[in-house]
């Protein structure tokens, strides 16, 4: 019978057992019986309507769902008539609901969401694997690569390349550097977007002088008014005229970790000039992202790219000999790989907290049925069937858990939003956490595990009362007695535990996080100010940009409060880097088997600013310019790994710059350098080779003054000293030396600061479900204490009696043979610490130690303070 005709129904069946039943009675009354007798004579022979209506409802097949719904209202009924145990509880359940979806979001947004493009499970990361070095490393492919890669294969629908970098632009009038991608034609086809307007890259526009360019869609907005009219109009981008192709749509951003480019070019830039970066093999620098057929999967398109790429090594050895396999893994994987470790251990540690938030309320729903023993048992006793009482008890448990629930939703929400305040800009896709279906999905998941969590045992142990000993015994003797007290005890145990692993784990990180503060990363960061000008240059005239860098460098250091002045690419803790082959006079190899390592280019000046310690030699200076002989200066790490028991001053090296538009003179060993930290903290000082920047001038370099003082007070004279030279070039990437130092150290103090929350929760939940027990036994064992003290035990014994019953607990949930399973999550983030570090395992159990103590001496302080006479009176 459908729900909605119940209540008619219902409305059908009393009127006919109304009317029946006055029938009866009508009959009884005509056989003689007076109208009070007949009524009961009537009750008799028509039997219980009570017991009529049940097998009724039952026949309608609505039974079951209204018994629920009687015991969900009288659950609710009770609750409300226990107002601290309800708020308490709810808090208690909000706290790890909220914290737990707070997480959850986190994960959902960087590991669960699929990116946001049609059919984004067949997008791959494609790259090729450089067997130079041992593991897989991936190297990054050339244009004559890639063309070669997107022409043969037969596994993918489509592969396009994209590079990233900064383009100059002016915006209402002031010259500003925006984020840029170089990318193919196929590059919005293979992702599957179209242009909001206008139309897509096509083939043409990789040929040179088609520059075209597509806009982003907050730029069209800001900068063009979003004139409808935009495409096919021409812009300067970099002093180039590009035809604007089309605007992108809302929302749209790929790459999808960084910072979000505005500008999308179409690759006739790079075809341009005397030797095109698209005819230069070894120019490895494009990223490149893949769509499968119908019907490939990832191994055959990595077998099939590997097929390719081994044909490149043997065609072209002296570029291509050590790239003979393919790498391939989905966008989404490749994208999040490295925040999956830390994702996965705050995932697993707010489980923990909502694990421990589960054994807390059990214990009080253990304590509150406690009292209610008699009533379960008279229930029993006057017909109550044992999952009758189960289903009472486990819906007040999820009506708990749903209250919870909502509340904890509320507070994941603020979490949030404070959190993606300190959010690590590395973390991709991180800012798009929030509350969505799935993560509203996931509370209610959540909620309803919670309160089955906490509420069955609870619920299978009060239901197992026998009416005979529930009735026989008080209430209070039976609650008290050995068998619950163990419940109890097993409870704070294990939420001791729980606390004690991630306290262990916090103290992990946060010495590990100090230890990456600790760091000596080669160089001082203090009082040191850098940027980036937006010089043009053709690579071709290696005079001017070095030019206007001497009168900027001239200017900069006669501004009052500087020291020293210099620039250098790359800069240490950057983003950049560049890599390069070389040569050793005296050590023939063959072709395509050179060494490889970290390139850096600067000026004079550059290591004293820095105070990169030298070792041996000299620095660059003067004599080291444009028509200067050919030098080279290496760092202690380079001079160990190829001039070890030699002297590497006066060695020579010839270094492959320029790919053919210069000359690869020898160049002369006339220093050696310590080893700086090049990209993070954590990593080993690796070989690396610095040229005068005057006879490599790879990019624009980043400008380095170190000052007397608060090295941002010379932002305005920089800028000054810039526009005084040329009003049209922007200056950007302005920052300290130390924020490149905090923000490496980003990711690794965002774990330690929210598993310390996670575990600071955690021990207040553990101290207060302590306390809760103590205070529970207290009072049960009201009698026996007073029994204790009437025959002399001093108050001072009570107090230790309780206070060591706290301790032994704790002790017991020490967790330390816990932490052993959860420890194997933490060692992968840890950095110069050991997972079995004494000094933390120390510091965390004293820690543990000193907050049972306190919470076990307020419920002992109460027992102490008992007299022993009044007790006994009461009892």
């Amino acid at each position: 019978m459908p729900w909605w005709q119940i209540r008619k129904r219902n409305q059908d069946l009393e009127r006919e057992l109304q009317s029946d039943l006055e029938l009866e009675e009508e009959e009884q009354h005509e056989r003689g019986l007076p109208s009070e007798k007949a009524r009961y004579a009537a009750l008799r022979a028509f039997g219980n309507p009570a017991l009529i209506r049940e097998r009724t409802h039952e026949s309608w097949g609505w039974a079951p769902i209204e018994r629920w719904c009687q015991d969900l209202r009288s659950a609710s009924r009770r609750l409300w008539r226990s107002t601290a145990f309800t708020i308490t509880t709810v808090l208690i359940i909000a706290i790890g609901i909220g914290a737990t979806t707070t997480i959850f979001s986190l994960v959902n947004a960087v590991l669960l969401r699929p990116l946001p493009f049609p059919e984004s499970n067949r997008l791959i990361w494609v790259s090729q694997q450089d067997h130079s070095f041992p593991g897989v490393v991936p190297e990054s492919l050339s244009y004559p690569d890639y063309f070669d890669w997107r022409a043969q294969n037969h596994t993918l629908q489509g592969l396009a390349s994209y590079r990233g970098g900064t383009a100059t632009m002016s915006i209402k009038g002031e010259p500003q550097r925006l984020e840029v991608q170089t990318v193919s034609s196929n590059f919005f086809a293979v992702l599957r977007v179209t242009p909001a307007l206008g139309r897509d890259f096509d083939w043409d526009d990789e040929k040179p002088g088609n520059r075209a360019v597509m806009l982003s869609y907050s730029l069209w907005q800001q900068e063009f008014g979003s004139a409808e009219d935009i495409a096919g109009k021409s812009i300067q981008v970099d002093g180039h005229n590009f035809t604007i192709a089309g605007v992108m749509p809302k929302g749209f951003r790929f790459p999808l970790e960084g910072s979000a480019p505005v500008l999308w070019k179409s690759l006739a830039d790079d075809a341009e000039g005397r030797s095109p970066a698209t005819q230069q093999r070894g120019f490895d620098v494009l990223g490149v992202i893949g769509r499968l057929r119908s019907g490939f999967t990832l191994e055959q398109a990595k077998a099939d790219l590997s097929v390719i790429a081994r044909n490149l090594a043997r065609q072209y050895p002296e570029n291509n000999k050590q790239y003979s396999s393919a790498l391939v893994e989905p966008e989404l994987a490749h994208m999040t790989g490295d925040t999956r470790p830390a994702l996965r251990v705050l995932f697993g540690a707010v489980s923990l907290v909502l694990l421990l938030v589960c054994a807390n309320v059990a214990g009080l729903q253990l304590a509150r049925g406690s009292r209610r023993s008699a009533e379960f048992a008279l229930r029993t006793a006057i017909g109550a069937s044992r999952s009758a009482i189960v289903r009472q008890l486990l819906l007040e448990s999820i009506v708990l858990s749903s209250l919870g629930g909502v509340i904890g939703i509320a507070l994941a929400y603020g979490l949030i939003r404070a959190m993606l305040k300190f959010v690590p800009v590395e973390i991709p896709r991180m800012h798009g956490a929030g509350i969505d279906a799935s993560v509203l999905l996931f509370v209610l998941g959540a909620s309803l595990l919670t309160g089955l969590l906490f509420g069955a045992f609870p619920a299978w142990r009060l239901s197992a009362l026998t009416p005979a000993s529930a009735l026989r015994e008080r209430s209070r003797n039976l609650a008290g007695g050995k068998a619950q007290r163990r419940v109890h005890n097993v409870l704070v145990v294990a939420q001791t535990a729980i606390g004690m692993m991630l306290l262990i784990g916090a103290g992990l990180l946060m010495r590990s996080f100090l230890h990456i503060l600790s760091v000596d990363p080669g160089f001082d960061p203090k009082c040191l100010l850098t940027s980036r000008v937006g010089v043009q240059f053709d690579p071709l005239d290696q005079r001017r940009p070095y030019r206007f860098y001497e009168q900027l460098l001239g200017r900069i250091r006669a501004v009052p409060g500087v020291q020293l002045a210099s620039a250098g690419w790359p800069l240490p803790m950057s983003s950049n880097s560049a890599s390069i082959s070389f040569n050793i006079q005296g050590r023939p190899v063959a072709q395509g088997d050179e060494p490889n390592e970290a390139l850096g280019g600067v000026m004079p000046g550059y290591f004293e600013t820095m105070r990169i310690p030298l070792i041996a030699g000299r620095t660059f200076g003067d004599q080291d310019g444009l028509s200067g002989p050919p030098t080279i200066i290496v760092n202690r790490a380079f001079a160990k790994k190829y001039f070890s028991g030699e002297n590497p001053i006066g060695q020579h090296i010839q270094v492959r710059v320029g790919d053919g538009i210069f000359e690869h003179p020898m160049r002369e060993v006339v220093g050696v350098t310590g080893d700086i930290k090049a990209k993070t903290l954590t990593a080993e000082g690796s070989p690396q080779f610095y040229l005068p920047y005057a006879q490599a001038v790879i990019t624009n370099p980043y400008l380095v003054v170190r000052t007397n003082g608060n090295p941002t007070a010379i932002k305005t004279a920089i800028t000054s000293a810039v526009h005084e030279l040329d009003r049209t070039l922007p200056i950007y990437q302005v920052s300290t030396m130390e924020d490149y130092l905090s923000d490496s150290a980003a990711q690794p103090r965002f774990q330690a600061f929210l598993l310390a929350c996670f575990a600071g929760i955690s021990l207040v939940l553990a101290a207060i479900g302590l306390y809760g027990l103590l205070s529970y036994l207290v009072a049960q064992r009201t009698l026996e204490i007073g029994v204790r003290m009437a025959l002399g035990a001093k108050r001072s014994d009570v107090l230790g009696m309780i206070v060591r019953h706290g301790l032994v607990l704790a002790l017991l949930g020490s967790g330390m043979a816990a932490f052993a399973i959860f420890k194997g999550m933490v060692s992968a983030l840890l950095f110069q610490v050991h997972p079995s570090d004494p000094v933390t395992l120390l510091a965390t159990v004293g820690l543990l130690l000193i907050v049972s103590v306190a919470a076990s001496s307020f419920p002992a302080y109460r027992a102490a303070r008992l007299d022993p006479m009044k007790v006994l009176r009461e009892q």
